[in-house]
């Protein structure tokens, strides 16, 4: 008998058991004689997934990222709606990334818990790794990370245009070696606390200075600047 006729002839006898079995020993005995087949299976759906998600989203481009700290409004916080605009405005598509994360609470006091801790190692890599272009934050995060040289200095960084429209609001603060630079800039009077249902006081804006995205986050201040 050929390899196909032994399978199909197997086939028919697992059926025939099957049939003549009550649902639950037919799912007792699914279980226990295919129970490694099935799981061998889920497996290699699972890494199929895998791949499938890492394939996909290597067709994405991201172009900006930022991150909120210490936000303190209780109402939800909305910043696709935020980011979606700005995308309309660069004239980005689809494929086109603006993330926002926005739960994220960070205390320097000596009191931080083990997800603050957390936190504080998940902005380490990310400014490591170039992957954060922004920090939205109160005046200890911006004290902090400054003094850890993360912030540009904005007074150099900005176009002379820019700099004149942000100058009023900036916030200096020394750096590690003890220099004084305009390491953020208070964004309270513009639109986007209202927008995006922020509430932090004072609220800084700090561009990471290791960014890849200067010319877009540049883009991203004018934007704000000018939305009513």
């Amino acid at each position: 008998m050929s390899l196909k006729e032994n399978l199909k002839a197997e086939s028919q006898r697992e059926k025939a058991k099957l049939k003549n079995m009550s649902g639950r020993d037919r799912i007792w005995y699914i279980w226990e004689y295919y129970k490694l087949h099935m799981l061998a299976a889920a497996a290699i759906l699972f890494i199929l997934y895998i791949i499938g998600n890492v394939i996909y989203n290597s067709t994405f481009e991201n172009r900006l990222s930022y991150m909120v700290i210490n936000n303190s409004s209780m109402e939800p916080t909305d910043f696709e709606t935020f980011n979606q605009e700005f995308k309309d405005y660069m004239g980005y598509g689809k494929k086109d990334r603006v993330t926002a994360e926005g739960s994220v609470y960070i205390r320097h006091d000596g009191n931080s818990s083990e997800l603050e801790y957390a936190s504080m190692a998940k902005i380490s890599a990310l400014v490591a790794s170039n992957s954060l272009d922004m920090m939205i934050m109160d005046q200890a995060n911006a004290d902090h990370y400054n003094q850890l040289d993360a912030f540009a200095d904005l007074e150099q960084l900005l176009p002379e245009d820019l700099w004149q429209q942000v100058k009023d609001y900036a916030y200096y603060a020394p750096t590690e070696s003890g220099e004084e630079i305009a390491c953020a800039i208070d964004i309270n009077h513009t639109c986007f606390p209202e927008r995006t249902g922020v509430s932090i006081t004072p609220c800084y804006l700090g561009v990471v200075k290791s960014s890849n995205q200067i010319d877009t986050v540049i883009e991203w201040i004018r934007f704000l600047l000018n939305s009513q």
